[in-house]
């Protein structure tokens, strides 16, 4: 029996990010072709694995234990095609990358980082504005032209708002003690 999961959905939709091919051997787009489905007929009686003498009471119970067992997610396999080179490979659940877009409103302040504008970000982050109260996706990045770096966030409700990213902090020692009149002579030296 197979175990539904969100992962499975977006592999059957089409939803897959570009992998890597033993084939051709490179990075190519791959496209879902079918699921793997396993066979009803025991080991015991295949044939490729030679005759099987007699089941003893045992092995039937084991076999009936067994199939009413759930398979965890991971296990499922499916075909996929490579676009390059046509073949089409068998992969395990896990190992298939998906392409999915993270949606503001299905994610928990809990589960994202905090943000700063000290902070470094990736596209596909999830964080949480804490000034705003509201958890958002990091769509874009961007350089200004005056050099500072920002994101743009998609929150729930705010919708999409530029925030700044990578703000450094100056730590260079500046002479307060230093009044006006004091710049104003030492300049007058010169």
């Amino acid at each position: 029996m197979k175990v539904e999961s969100r992962k499975r959905q977006y592999i059957l939709d089409g939803k897959i990010k570009p992998g890597f091919c033993e084939g051709c051997g490179g990075v190519t787009e791959l496209t879902f072709v079918g699921e793997w489905k396993p066979s009803d007929k025991p080991k015991e009686d295949d044939l490729l694995f030679g005759s099987s003498e007699k089941k003893s009471k045992d092995k039937k119970e084991k076999a009936a234990m067994n199939a009413g067992q759930l398979v965890s997610a991971a296990e499922n396999k499916y075909w996929i095609r490579c676009s390059a080179c046509n073949q089409v490979h068998l992969f395990k659940e896990w190992q298939i990358q998906i392409d999915r877009d993270l949606s503001p409103e299905e994610l928990k302040p809990e589960d994202c980082q905090v943000y700063s504008p000290h902070g470094i970000y990736a596209q596909g982050d999830a964080v949480f504005h804490e000034a705003l109260g509201e958890v958002g996706v990091v769509r874009e990045k961007q350089a200004t032209g005056s050099g500072a770096h920002v994101i743009i966030v998609e929150f729930c409700k705010s919708g999409r708002k530029q925030l700044l990213e990578n703000v450094q902090l100056k730590q260079g020692k500046q002479k307060s003690s230093e009044s006006l009149t004091d710049i104003i002579k030492l300049k007058l030296r010169r």
